[in-house]
């Protein structure tokens, strides 16, 4: 707690830094570039990976936002900082502005033949949400995504609202849901999209209504769609029965389906380990595809797709990837962990998370490999932890605890573990899954088969199995 009482910036579950707004960690200040819709040209790469190597830790961190963050800045260079990073365009001066532009577009699909271009919807959007007044107290947490489709649709990361393409004859239409994948989202109408902006607008002020009439308020819109007043968010006239099917919505994309060169070549996908790139090495390809006239498109699978590559270069351009450490393959265990800052980076921290993931990970491959992930937190806040289809590790003052977080929204939990107890029940979990599937059965399948109950039976008699060895 600080001297009056009130608790330290990084204890503050919720808190959305900027620029603008920059936040106190446990290594300087933590200054976040909100996410860079139509990606970011070489230069602008370049300026962030030289302001970050000379004025904070020397590392970026791609989010699950799909925005970048620059830590370790000292207080005295908050202001050198901010003046490094303005002529990229990527900033804004005022705080009230920069805690809303919180749109996530589609990564490129305006290289992808499969997608709708919905580049210049998404900045439109932005426009309207900063140019509305009523909007000014719209919570930083509340995000839009805008959705395209093709190889790098969104359509599984989930938002507060949403504007995914729908089959319509006559013209491409978009589909205004809220709270969830593209799958789960609720509909709340359907726009052409020269009116999309001004309805994610209306919507988001029936909101902000809604939670001035509610006590306590809705802090999402998830939240408020089972709550009074809830009717209002939908557009006016809209049948959600009636919205048309939404475009390519398969599978939820993965970091690993966006990794090397897709039939075409119009972008080579490379991720990174806990989305954390080293700012040379960043300075370093970017003055290399500043060469081609390339650019960076940043994705939520905190991987960047390299684009403008000839693919004469594209073998090259890998090579050197590899080289920087860049996740390049899909089948890379490291894909499936997720981990916080943790020590030293957070004052928050009861644990170095990224150490301790990069372990427990290595305890669960073939439940990565059917789409489960790890994520380790290193404080109670839970810093961007995934809702479900997740092992989440946690640490707190009286040990770990671990959670299984099942796709259908079951959970289980364990708490006031060891490290070592973690590593145990994770690999048992791990063990009892390759014991009871089926010959190439995925994760889901099997729970769908026998039940999550009965695989966590089985990791309970697997772990109980391996105690008993370990006493004898």
């Amino acid at each position: 707690m600080s001297a009056a009482g009130t608790p330290e910036p990084w204890r503050v579950r919720g808190a959305c830094p900027g620029v603008a707004a920059p936040m106190a960690t446990g290594d300087g200040y933590l200054l976040r570039v909100r996410h860079p819709i139509g990606g970011l040209s070489a230069a602008a790469a370049r300026v962030l990976a030289a302001t970050a190597r000379r004025l904070g830790n020397g590392e970026l961190e791609l989010t699950l936002r799909g925005n970048l963050q620059l830590r370790g800045v000292a207080a005295a260079d908050l202001d050198a900082a901010r003046a490094a990073l303005a002529p990229t365009g990527l900033v804004d001066a005022q705080a009230e502005r920069e805690a809303r532009r919180n749109v996530l577009a589609a990564p490129a699909p305006d290289l992808d033949p499969a997608a709708v271009d919905v580049l210049p919807l998404a900045s439109a959007v932005t426009a309207a949400i900063l140019d509305e007044p009523a909007l000014q107290d719209l919570p930083a947490k509340v995000g839009v995504v805008v959705d395209g489709g093709g190889d790098a649709s969104l359509r599984g990361v989930p938002a507060d609202l949403r504007l995914d393409p729908v089959c319509a004859s006559g013209g491409t239409r978009f589909r205004l849901a809220a709270g969830g994948t593209a799958a789960a989202a609720t509909p709340l109408g359907e726009v052409p999209a020269e009116r999309a902006p001004a309805a994610v607008v209306r919507t988001l002020r029936a909101f902000l209504e809604q939670r001035a009439a509610l006590d306590p308020p809705p802090g999402r819109l998830r939240d408020a769609l089972g709550m009074p007043g809830a009717q209002a968010l939908r557009l006016p006239g809209a049948d959600a029965e009636a919205t048309g099917a939404v475009v390519d919505a398969g599978s939820p994309v993965r970091a690993g389906d966006c990794l090397g060169a897709p039939a075409g070549g119009v972008w080579v996908g490379a991720a990174f380990a806990f989305g954390v790139i080293d700012a040379a090495r960043l300075e370093a390809l970017a003055t290399w595809l500043e060469g081609f006239g390339g650019g960076l498109r940043v994705t939520p699978w905190r991987a960047l797709l390299l684009t403008g590559v000839p693919p004469e270069a594209a073998a090259e351009l890998q090579r050197r990837l590899a080289q920087m450490g860049a996740v390049t393959d899909p089948a890379d265990r490291r894909l499936g962990a997720d981990a916080c800052a943790g020590q030293p980076g957070c004052a928050a921290a009861w644990i170095p998370a990224r150490t301790e993931a990069a372990a427990l990970v290595e305890c669960m491959p073939a439940l990565v490999a059917s789409g489960m992930r790890l994520h380790v937190s290193a404080c109670e806040k839970r810093c961007a932890v995934p809702e479900q289809g997740v092992v989440d590790v946690t640490a707190r003052a009286d040990g770990h605890a671990l959670a299984l977080r099942l796709p259908d929204g079951q959970a289980r939990e364990w708490t006031g573990l060891t490290p070592a107890q973690v590593r145990a029940r994770v690999a048992a979990l791990e063990r009892a899954f390759v014991r009871q599937r089926n010959s190439g059965e995925e994760l889901q399948a099997m729970l769908e088969r026998i039940g999550p109950a009965a695989w966590i039976e089985a990791a309970q008699a697997a772990n109980h199995e391996e105690e008993e060895r370990d006493g004898n």
